[in-house]
């Protein structure tokens, strides 16, 4: 039987943290003032045409942060154009971006249109921009202040209306101070400058994006899981998140994966999450305010979720009889007071 215990935990948490829909803007999930300032700023130049570098560590949601501004934009129903900068070749980049023509150089049996013309009247990101070298970021700019590009092979120009959105992880300022970045395409790119916060400065955010993405591959893994344990909550929560929205995605897939009963437990996460939440001696972390009776019921109620209620087995990975382990159950409310041993 589940408890008034578990029940009023659940309920608890989402009049705390609310349902990840509630706050989702565009696609994108956030509720901290940080994400809030992203939305707002995302809302008041999603209509213009200006040209903006979105800058924050991998896995931020950056190319979320450019969808959703072409999603609200004047060019929404044209497709939303792609490219790694950092993905593809040098010899092979200057063709994605601006095409070739037929014979311009080994293998162009065809010729080819590239993402500038194939994003005409739409808008095209360009990801990890820092990676772009020297000789396309001369392209690039004619590209950007005079809306014309020239095919690979091709001493024709070809007219563009093209909106550019780009993203780096780098620091383009101190590459233009190197002379690894081009300064003049710098400050065309970065007319506008919106900075993604790394999620280890928004913890408030990590239990929405967490139920976001259990709910996402509790379907996609037909999976029964409907919710976290409060363990799990608060390791989700102090874990620094190196790898940022990405990383906690992945550890969220695995842990609903892994998952037995209907919640995620503090062992299915990754081992390197797990062991970063906990102390040193191997205890459950535990709060300093906590009592030691709050310490005891939680330890009971995590076994318990692991054991998929089973009392004879949870009894004996406490290493107390079943009766007392009823007793328990009873004391702290988590079974029904009329339930027998």
């Amino acid at each position: 039987t589940v408890s008034k215990l578990i029940e009023q935990e659940i309920d608890a948490f989402y009049r705390w943290h609310g349902s990840s829909e509630r706050y989702s803007f565009a696609g994108i999930i956030g509720a901290s003032p940080q994400m809030q300032r992203v939305f707002e700023m995302i809302s008041r130049i999603a209509q213009t045409d200006i040209t903006v570098l979105i800058d924050g560590e991998s896995g931020t949601g950056k190319e979320l942060v450019a969808k959703a501004i072409h999603t609200l934009s004047n060019r929404a129903e044209r497709p939303f154009f792609v490219i790694n900068c950092g993905a593809i070749p040098d010899n092979l980049l200057e063709s994605e971006l601006f095409g070739h023509t037929k014979g311009a150089f080994t293998g162009a049996a065809n010729a080819k249109e590239g993402m500038f013309e194939a994003a005409h009247k739409s808008t095209l990101f360009l990801d990890e921009i820092g990676e772009l070298p020297p000789q396309l970021q001369v392209k690039l700019l004619r590209a950007l202040q005079d809306g014309e590009i020239k095919r690979v092979g091709s001493n024709e120009t070809v007219r563009v209306d093209v909106r550019v959105l780009a993203a780096t992880n780098k620091d383009l300022a101190k590459m233009v101070e190197t002379g690894d970045f081009r300064s003049d395409l710098f400050y065309r790119l970065n007319v506008i400058q919106m900075t993604l916060p790394p999620l280890r400065q928004r913890a408030d955010d990590v239990t929405l994006l967490a139920r976001h993405f259990m709910d996402k591959f509790s379907k996609k893994l037909r999976k029964d899981v409907i919710g976290f344990a409060l363990e799990t909550v608060e390791m989700l929560r102090k874990y620094s998140w190196p790898g940022n929205v990405r990383e906690l995605e992945n550890a969220v897939e695995r842990a609903v994966a892994l998952a037995v009963g209907s919640r995620v437990l503090p062992h299915d996460l990754p081992p390197h999450v797990l062991n970063s939440a906990q102390p040193q001696n191997g205890h459950i972390a535990e709060d300093d305010h906590l009592t030691l009776k709050e310490v005891e019921r939680r330890h009971i109620l995590e076994t318990m979720e692991a054991t998929d209620w089973n009392q004879e087995i949870a009894s004996k990975r406490l290493g107390i009889g079943r009766t007392t382990l009823w007793r328990k159950l009873k004391e702290y409310n988590m079974i029904d007071s009329d339930e027998d041993i």
